[in-house]
């Protein structure tokens, strides 16, 4: 029995250095061409530019709220080359989709602000930097879309110039829009973070065209290859 032990020790070592030779050699730049890696991970995102409550498309809504807190996700990473990579992001998150006061029918009171699975699907290329000798930088470009899943329904009322009350409708509005997505990581096998921003000229909350920007900043793990 004492002469098996070290055998079995020693078989052990050897099958964990393999294990470890192995991953390092898939991870590495020079034999990643051609890869795919799927990943999940956590993003978490800060106070919008600007923030604050507004008024679009007769609905209340605070952008704060709405655009902040923390979204998961899954991506698929491509590398075309061993330094270019074109990636997938889905995110989800649950949260406040805005909209007006339905179930207050005095002057005052409050009511919950309604909730709901907001999506995002993101599209993005990445080059990497090899500046550490167990480590490298990499830039993200990409285009974004998101709040999927923010449609509310929201009612108009006409009046005359009386103040009658001429005709109500109702409606449905949405505020997804496509951001552009900015961002710099930092990679070490296979963790990654990343600091970047959403920014949009274009977006649902404004009537007339303002930059719009959502900095955040994520953590993601890789858990193999396709």
């Amino acid at each position: 029995m004492k002469s098996i032990l070290p055998i079995l020790i020693a078989v052990s070592t050897l099958f964990n250095s393999y294990a470890q030779i192995k991953e390092i050699n898939y991870l590495s730049p020079e034999n990643r061409k051609g890869q795919v890696f799927y990943k999940v991970g956590a993003e978490y995102r800060i106070t919008p530019l600007p923030s604050n409550a507004i008024l679009s498309n007769n609905v209340f809504v605070n952008t704060d709220k709405q655009n902040s807190g923390t979204a998961f996700f899954y991506t698929l990473d491509l590398f075309v080359t061993k330094n270019l990579s074109l990636g997938f992001s889905h995110t989800f998150r649950y949260d406040e989709v805005g909209g007006l006061s339905s179930g207050i029918e005095g002057n005052f009171g409050t009511e919950s602000t309604p909730k709901a699975l907001i999506q995002g699907y993101h599209f993005y290329a990445d080059y990497h930097f090899k500046v550490f000798r167990n480590s490298e930088l990499f830039l993200r470009l990409g285009r974004s879309l998101i709040n999927r899943g923010t449609e509310i329904t929201v009612k108009e009322t006409f009046f005359d110039d009386q103040g009658n009350q001429v005709l109500s409708a109702t409606g449905t509005v949405d505020y997804a829009y496509e951001p552009w997505n900015f961002a710099a990581g930092w990679k070490k096998r296979k963790l990654e973070i990343i600091l970047g921003f959403y920014t949009s000229n274009i977006s649902e909350y404004f009537i007339t065209d303002e930059a719009f920007i959502i900095p955040y900043f994520k953590f993601s793990y890789n858990l193999g290859r396709l």
